[in-house]
């Protein structure tokens, strides 16, 4: 077996002793930066030197002097520098920069040494003051070319989110006086024995670690196999991006602020009950209910949906909130299928969350996957990095499909049974169908996700192994989802996003066109459910009322700019409607506040009988399709304020409507009256909810 320690150990005096054999010039010092800078250094290693003269001086032989290095078969990268072209290395190239913090004396003029090195730690400092955000671009750049160490099944150790890059950042942040050093000894050394060996198993310098050789650095260092060396550098990555963001978050409150006032007034919007964005970032209120559990959900999904950082501090405090009761409050879970709904927000909202210990408050079966390498050769990330990248997935696809929601829970679960003895896809299906009974979904819910994750496979099965058109094939497909159409078309969807996250080429144009066959085919067998009319009954012109914690706007009238103004002027989001047109509307609003619980029903009626407001947000554009059933308008589009009252302005005659949020997806159906134009209805509708 081989100790990477004494792998390193030989490999540095090795390089020590053939540098000690040069006969540098005189007036000069040998000094080097990289691997052997920090005691890194392995037997294929590259030599990174600088040799330093004085101003003015130019050293004699200098090509001479490195002919004993290439003769030892050595890699040899050198320059020759003045003290002030090493300092000019900082500001040009943060890369750089960071391996200049770590220059190490080898031989020669010992105080040229120090006095180099003194003036680029100065110069170190005035550059962090100067140029931070530039520094820390350069680390997010890195970190989109090589992914996370703790998300890849081949992870960078070098330069990936975790690696040894970023251990190297924390030192350097220190040295700028911008933070602690962190106890990450354990971590690193792993990280370092981990590349040692690879160098030694691929006998050259590596640092994406591929599994074949995983296989035999895991016996080396003592693991049981790859898995368990896999967790384990998952954890030791886990913590150094950990301390990253805690050094970063010192740095930035340390460095002074930019835009010539040292102090600002905090501009403070309300987003949800007790969850604000102040200056850009989101935050609780002054005085928050930390006694309320579904707190800490309100905040992750106003990130989900805005885009806004969270704070460390914020997420600290949420940790005091208590755990949620079971079943779920209805709007908790609103919130959770929330956080999963954004394509570009959800993975980062939810790694915060987990880094935070608050995720597995919500989905406990998480732990099981976290980090967890898959047996299969064809995924490029860790189960729980691929379940996320999934959910992302399905995120972009949540108004193709009547049950948004329970497409990004079947996503979020359908993977999560792995690392067991027995079927991913029946432990999966039965931890998600305790997760549907805590959040409070009904039975018929609950069977259609149960059985998306029970048959998330077969699908691609079908489509990969029979004809597509054969009765064998539709037949299969049908009885997977138990001749429902809606899970048939949930099924679809999760199908086509989860090869799409596993890895190149596993979604390829004969699957997808297969699949396209198959479903279209099993399809036509079933009935489409026709929407129905609401049932609702004229109880006077206006009324604010709760039950089982809905707030509910009973309304008569005709002035639909009159109501929905109130509405908005409150922030309240409508999350259900339901009218009907019988010479007058009359409707029912469902409304959840985004700001102070204000659902007094006698100030909510003085406001709309004095008619101050009259104006509705326009909404942002956003994702939205239509569908039709006869002369039923179906429109699905993101969940936001004026969404409805835009629709209602555009549509011709309507007959009725009925509006129900999942997710993060409202959904309205609307029955028109005839001599209607389907493609002018289409075309407006998407210009006023959809056109940017």
């Amino acid at each position: 077996m081989n100790d990477p320690a004494q792998l390193r150990h030989g490999a540095e005096q090795d390089a020590l002793a053939l540098l000690g054999s040069l006969a540098l010039p005189a007036g000069t010092t040998l000094a080097a930066t990289g691997s052997l800078a920090r005691s890194e250094l392995t037997p294929y290693s590259d030599l990174d030197l600088i040799l330093i003269h004085s101003p003015g001086q130019t050293p004699e032989g200098v090509e001479d002097l490195w002919y004993p290095i290439w003769d030892a078969k050595k890699r040899l990268d050198y320059s020759v520098r003045t003290p002030a072209e090493c300092v000019e290395m900082i500001s040009a190239d943060s890369t750089a920069a960071l391996a200049m913090l770590d220059i190490r004396f080898i031989a020669g003029e010992e105080d040229l040494f120090a006095t180099t090195r003194r003036k680029i730690l100065d110069k170190w400092r005035q550059e962090l003051n100067k140029n931070f955000d530039a520094v820390v671009q350069t680390a997010i750049a890195r970190w989109r070319r090589s992914g996370p160490v703790v998300a890849m099944t081949r992870p960078d150790l070098k330069h990936g989110r975790g690696g040894l890059r970023d251990f190297e950042l924390i030192n350097a942040l220190a040295l700028g006086h911008l933070c602690d050093v962190p106890k990450l000894d354990s971590q690193h050394r792993l990280l370092v024995d981990v590349r040692t060996l690879l160098h030694v198993h691929a006998r050259r310098s590596r640092d994406v670690l591929d599994p074949e050789f995983a296989v035999d650095i895991a016996l080396d260092l003592g693991f049981v196999d790859r898995y368990h060396l896999g967790r384990e550098i998952a954890d030791a990555a886990r913590a150094i991006d950990d301390a990253l963001t805690a050094a970063l978050a010192t740095a930035r409150g340390l460095l002074p602020r930019r835009g010539g006032f040292a102090f600002r007034n905090t501009v403070r919007r309300p987003l949800d009950v007790d969850v604000v964005d102040a200056n850009g970032t989101i935050a609780l209120s002054k005085k928050p209910d930390l006694t309320d559990p579904a707190l800490p959900l309100r905040v992750a999904a106003a990130a989900a949906k805005t885009g806004l950082p969270v704070s460390d501090s914020t997420w600290a405090r949420l940790a005091e909130c208590p755990e949620l009761p079971e079943p779920w409050p209805p709007a908790a879970s609103a919130d959770f299928f929330r956080i999963l709904s954004s394509p570009e927000n959800t993975r980062r909202v939810v790694k915060q969350m987990d880094r935070h210990h608050l995720w597995e408050r919500y989905v406990p079966e998480w732990d099981r996957i976290r980090g967890l390498m898959p047996r299969e050769p064809s995924h490029v990330s860790t189960i729980d990095e691929h379940s996320l990248n999934t959910v992302a997935g399905c995120a972009l696809e949540t108004v193709t499909v009547a049950r948004p929601d329970l497409l990004v829970l079947g996503a979020l679960y359908h993977d999560i049974g792995k690392g067991t003895d027995r079927p991913h896809e029946q432990v999966g299906a039965e931890m998600v169908a305790k997760a549907a009974s805590r959040m409070g979904l009904n039975l018929r819910d609950r069977a259609s996700v149960q059985t998306l994750v029970a048959e998330h496979t077969t699908l691609a099965k079908i489509a990969s192994r029979l004809d597509p058109r054969s009765e064998e094939a539709v037949e299969k497909l049908l009885d997977a989802v138990h001749y429902d159409l809606v899970t048939l078309n949930l099924l679809e969807v999760l199908t086509e996003a989860d090869a799409e996250a596993t890895g190149p080429g596993v979604w390829s144009t004969r699957l997808e066109q297969a699949l396209r066959i198959v479903c279209q085919c099993a399809r036509s067998r079933l009935i489409d459910i026709r929407p129905v009319a609401p049932m609702l009954v004229h109880r006077g012109d206006i009324a604010l009322v709760e039950k089982d914690g809905t707030n509910t706007v009973r309304w008569h009238g005709d002035d639909l700019r009159k109501i929905f103004s109130v509405m908005a002027a409150k922030g309240w989001t409508v999350n259900a409607a339901r009218m009907v047109a019988n010479g007058e509307w009359t409707g029912e609003f469902d409304v959840r506040a985004n700001g102070p619980q204000d659902f007094d029903p006698q100030l909510f009626l003085q406001s709309y009988q004095s008619g101050i407001y009259s104006d509705v947000p326009a909404p942002a554009p956003g994702l939205t399709a239509t569908f039709w059933y006869g002369n039923i308008l179906e429109v699905r589009t993101e969940l936001r304020i004026g969404a409805i009252y835009a629709l209602l302005r555009t549509l011709p005659s309507a007959l009725w409507i009925n509006a129900i949020t999942r997710g993060a997806t409202l959904i309205v159906q609307a029955a028109l009256a005839p001599g209607f134009d389907r493609v002018a209805v289409e075309r407006d509708v998407m210009k006023v909810l959809a056109a940017s």
